[in-house]
């Protein structure tokens, strides 16, 4: 039985609760509980549902997992947590063919990337090749999969060492090809306000080439929006701390440069999404003029198209706006805001009694 969505406040913009025209889009939803990948259509309905395979040396399911942007690759992990010895394995599974394409021995590990953000841009899906970061021992590896031959890109995993960049676990923000985009956040340390980027490819060394922020978000094969902190102008009240105060979002194509798409004087800004099938873009903030944590969504001019309160994670673009996941009596809700028509209507779409459920992939056509 589905639940309505709870609309905690309301700003600029009145969000109801009333029918609307559906956009042709498609959810993953992933509960960790029992490796479960769940696809649900627009309307609510289940699409398909199936289990992650395990090998027999292992017995649950990490907290995450990565689908590929058109959903044929899922990166996840496989833990042992009956012999005692702590082995977990990262294995990429291929649901076109239903066969394990990758896997890697992740003992040792203290931080994997995709447990912190889960970015379908990890994958390149045509080239058949996936990126990962993960910190083993105290150092760091940035590993390129390549399904075709089931191996590792430049014959072993990327390192610390012959990078020359110390500290840090590399979070990867796209894969195209043999190319990977990938910034170094500091590990048990507060965020830093900016993050250096750098591309990188098997037989090279990084080459820095601009900056991100830890909420950034990008297309596939596209443009990165962050949110940005300009000295020059007034900043709202720091709400997530002196070390960040995010005034600015900005938009660093993929061509090269920069452009300002807004700032705020009353909007202390924590993250940004590319949503409306990257038409808009979606800022989460602190507004000190009206006291709340808000999501305000503008146009690709900049100019805000309004504001709305609701509790939702896990955000995902639509080509009509977002969806994300709220608690529900006990389990997890899937709810999509339409963003495109006016008024921010929002719906539940479904509901499971997993509390453990994630959205890990919104696939649009």
């Amino acid at each position: 039985m589905f639940k309505r969505l709870i609309i905690v406040g309301l700003l600029l913009a009145v969000v109801t609760l009333t029918p609307q025209a559906q956009s042709n889009w498609t959810a993953w939803l992933y509960t960790p509980s029992d490796g479960g990948l769940t696809r649900v259509s627009a309307t609510g309905e289940i699409v398909d549902a199936f289990r992650l395979p395990l090998s027999q040396a292992f017995n649950a399911y990490g907290p995450a997992a990565v689908v590929s942007s058109n959903g044929r690759f899922v990166a996840y992990t496989a833990e042992d947590t009956t012999s005692g010895f702590e082995n977990r394995l990262l294995m990429v599974y291929d649901t076109r063919v239903d066969i394990i394409r990758f896997t890697y021995d992740l003992t040792g590990v203290e931080a994997l990337d995709f447990e912190r953000q889960m970015r379908p841009t990890a994958f390149d899906e045509n080239a058949q090749t996936f990126a990962f970061g993960l910190v083993r021992n105290g150092s760091w590896e940035l590993v390129l999969a390549d399904m075709t031959t089931e191996s590792v890109k430049g014959g072993g995993p990327f390192t610390e060492a012959a990078a020359g960049l110390s500290g840090g676990l590399p979070m990867i923000l796209s894969v195209q090809g043999e190319r990977v985009i990938f910034y170094l956040l500091g590990i048990n340390t507060q965020f830093s306000r900016e993050y250096q980027l750098y591309r990188w490819q098997p037989g090279d060394t990084p080459s820095p080439f601009g900056l991100t922020s830890a909420t950034a978000d990008i297309q596939n094969f596209g443009d990165l929006v962050t949110p940005y902190h300009d000295d020059a102008l007034p900043a709202a009240g720091e709400s997530d701390g002196s070390v960040l105060a995010y005034n600015a979002v900005d938009i660093h194509p993929v061509s090269g440069g920069t452009v300002r798409l807004m700032d705020s004087a009353s909007l202390d800004i924590m993250q940004t999404w590319w949503i409306a099938g990257g038409q808009q873009v979606l800022i989460k903030g602190f507004d000190s003029a009206v006291s709340a944590e808000v999501f305000e969504v503008v146009d690709l001019d900049g100019a805000s198209l309004g504001q709305f309160q609701i509790t939702v994670g896990d955000v995902h673009g639509t080509p009509d706006g977002l969806a994300g996941i709220f608690a529900s009596g006990g389990g997890v809700g899937l709810a999509h805001i339409d963003t495109v028509s006016g008024a921010f209507p929002a719906r539940t779409v479904y509901t499971t009694t997993d509390p453990s459920a994630r959205l890990v992939l919104v696939v649009g056509g």
